[in-house]
């Protein structure tokens, strides 16, 4: 199933939606400490204009606002209207009046040539047409101006054997001919750096450079997993179980968890692969 397929957009607003409450407010907040990482390496201007486009919560949204300051303006989009209506309420709350929410879908974006001073995506690209979306996003950029995503990665390493039950337990609980939607795995379009540097050199960016980031974060015990596990884009899987599927998911689940946690909490790797490319 293509990106441009209503169904698929349906699906992923409705998951972001029932998911936006919590997302990135709990467990490892991945979200927030990759958004740090991310924009404190781009060439935000003071004064400059930005689009966070796929905005979420806000995590790349905000601090794009600091480093833009009162005289710049950080315009975010998204498509999920609980999403805009949170991080809306949250722009208020802070008092910036140099940041806003729209809704809309990143797809169908329509700027007028050299708006922005630089665009982001944290952890969404996958779920856009891509291949349609980065060109226009070149050309809402001002010649050498810059555009950086954040996608998920997982790192080969021993913490992923350490977690190695979650992927079997997950497989575990749905029937063995499963075959998961798309909006499910689309994750994988862009996980390695050879597919993510190609689809913005295709679009025609230049200085085209990945990084791979790898962060062990902590959840503070099992419940605090457990809320991380409906606030992202695990909740596909969660809620795709059935009944008692889900009633063992999270038995079984506890007792690993149980057994990984120290005095510091429950340790996990998160990964992010960024992806950053310029206009000429």
């Amino acid at each position: 199933m293509a990106p441009t397929d209503q169904q698929f957009k349906d699906t992923v607003i409705g998951m972001f939606d029932r998911a936006a409450p919590i997302y990135g407010q709990v467990g490892t907040k991945q979200f927030t400490y990759f958004a740090k990482l991310l924009v404190k390496q781009l060439p935000v201007p003071v004064g400059g204009r930005a689009l966070d486009i796929a905005a979420g919560r806000g995590a790349i949204l905000f601090e794009l606002a600091e480093k833009v300051g009162e005289s710049g303006h950080v315009l975010g989009i998204d498509l999920a209207p609980t999403m805009v209506s949170e991080t809306a309420a949250e722009i208020e709350r802070r008092g910036l009046k140099q940041a806003e929410m729209w809704l809309m879908d990143g797809d169908a974006i329509d700027f007028e040539a050299e708006t922005f001073d630089l665009a982001t995506c944290g952890f969404a690209l996958h779920f856009l047409d891509f291949e349609n979306t980065l060109p226009k996003i070149l050309k809402a950029l001002k010649s050498g101006g810059v555009f950086a995503a954040a996608i998920p990665y997982t790192a080969m390493d021993d913490d992923l054997e350490r977690w190695r039950w979650l992927f079997d337990l997950t497989k575990a609980v749905f029937p063995a001919d499963f075959v998961p939607p798309a909006a499910w795995i689309a994750p994988r379009k862009l996980s390695k750096p050879e597919l993510a540097s190609a689809a913005l050199e295709h679009a025609g960016f230049i200085k085209v450079q990945t990084e791979q980031h790898i962060a062990t974060l902590y959840f503070k015990d099992e419940d605090d997993w457990w809320d991380w596990e409906w606030s992202q884009g695990s909740r596909f899987w969660l809620e795709g179980m059935s009944g008692e599927g889900l009633e063992r998911f999270k038995r079984e689940s506890f007792e690993h968890l149980q057994a990984m946690k120290t005095a510091e909490g429950i340790a996990m790797n998160n990964g992010a692969l960024f992806v950053v490319g310029y206009k000429g």
